[in-house]
C-alpha cells in the first residue's frame, strides 16, 4: 500500500518510506517476530577492513605489545575499547549507515542519541558474556513493548560459535523482563535450551530490540573476534559516553552531518543552565526552519 501523509503517525510515516526504499521491510519484520535481525553487507570490505584496522592499532596502542588477528592465545576474554567515535573520523560512518540508521529509528524514534561506540575484542578462553537484555538503565521489570534502547553491533571479522559469535534468543523481547540466573548460561550443562550462535560473514550488521536476550559464546580458536558496537537510546535516558559536550573542533561538517549532530545530542532538551529553557525552544524553532541548531 501507499503510504500517506497520515495524522496519526506523523514520523513514522516517514520512516517507514525509507525503510521500504531502503529494501528492508523483511529486516522489518524480523525485528518485530524475533526482535533481532541481520543486514548482511551492511559495511563494505574496505569499511571493514579500515575499522578493524583502527581498532587494533587502538587496542595495541592502549595494551602496549602487538596483536595477532589469526593466530592470537595472548590477549583472552574480551576487553571493551570505549569511547572510540573521535578516534578515527570515519567511524561516524557506522552511525549514520542509511540501513542501519533506519532500522535503529524505527526502534527508538527520530529523536534516538547514540549512548555509546565501542568495540568488544574477544580473544580465545573465558566463559563468555552472560545472556542479558539492554532494558537496564534503571527500567524495572516488566518492561514496555517499545524499545528504550537498541544496537547495532557490527561483525569486523567472521562470527561462528567457535570464534565466540553473538548470542541470541529468538522472541525474547516479549517476555518483557531480564533473564533468570537459570535462563542465563551459554556453555556446557548450563546453557540455555533457546539460544541460538548469530553467525554472519564480516561487514553484517546484527540490529536488536533492547529488551531481546543476548550475550556471546567464548572464542575457542586462536586468533581475535573484533566488532564495532553501536549503542543507541531514546532521548530521555542517559547516554553512556559523553558527546554533547566533546565534539572536536571540525569533526561536523556543514551540511553532511546534521542527524548525527543531533544523533550527539544537539537537540536535548535539559541540560541548561542560566539560559533556562528557552534555548531549547529556539533550537526546535532552528530545526523546523531547516537550520542544523549546532552551527549557532
Amino acid at each position: 500500500m501507499e503510504i500517506g501523509k497520515w495524522s496519526a503517525t506523523p514520523d513514522l510515516n516517514d520512516i517507514y518510506r525509507d525503510i521500504r526504499e531502503l529494501g528492508l521491510e523483511s529486516n522489518l519484520a524480523e525485528l518485530e517476530a524475533f526482535g533481532f535481525t541481520v543486514v548482511e553487507d551492511a559495511l563494505s570490505d574496505e569499511q571493514v577492513q579500515h575499522f578493524r584496522g583502527r581498532i587494533l592499532e587502538i587496542a595495541e596502542e592502549r595494551k602496549g605489545s602487538k596483536l595477532d588477528l589469526e593466530n592470537e592465545t595472548e590477549h583472552v576474554e574480551t576487553e571493551f575499547i570505549p569511547f572510540l567515535l573521535y578516534k578515527d573520523k570515519r567511524f561516524k560512518e557506522s552511525v549514520t549507515n542509511p540501513k542501519t540508521l533506519a532500522l535503529i529509528t524505527y526502534l527508538l524514534g527520530k529523536h534516538c542519541i547514540l549512548s555509546s561506540l565501542g568495540c568488544h575484542l574477544k580473544g580465545p578462553g573465558g566463559k563468555g558474556l552472560l545472556l542479558h537484555s539492554d532494558t537496564s538503565n534503571g527500567i524495572p521489570d516488566p518492561f514496555s513493548p517499545y524499545s528504550h534502547v537498541a544496537n547495532c553491533n557490527y561483525a569486523l571479522t567472521d562470527y561462528t560459535e567457535a570464534n565466540g559469535a553473538l548470542a541470541m534468543v529468538p522472541g525474547s523481547h516479549r517476555h518483557f523482563r531480564q533473564p533468570t540466573q537459570y535462563e542465563r548460561g551459554l556453555d556446557g550443562n548450563e546453557r540455555y535450551e533457546h539460544v541460538i550462535p548469530v553467525e554472519v560473514k564480516a561487514g553484517s550488521a546484527v540490529i536488536w530490540h533492547g529488551n531481546t536476550w543476548h550475550g556471546s559464546f567464548p572464542r575457542k580458536n586462536p586468533g581475535l573476534r573484533i566488532n564495532l558496537s553501536n549503542y543507541f537510546c531514546r532521548e530521555y535516558i542517559q547516554p553512556q559516553e559523553n558527546y554533547r559536550y566533546t565534539v572536536p573542533e571540525g569533526f561536523l561538517e556543514p551540511g553532511q552531518d546534521d542527524r548525527l549532530a543531533r544523533l550527539l545530542g544537539a537537540d536535548l532538551a535539559y541540560g541548561w543552565t542560566d539560559e533556562g529553557p528557552l534555548k531549547y525552544f529556539k533550537r526546535r524553532e532552528q530545526a523546523a526552519a531547516g537550520i542544523p541548531s549546532w552551527q549557532y
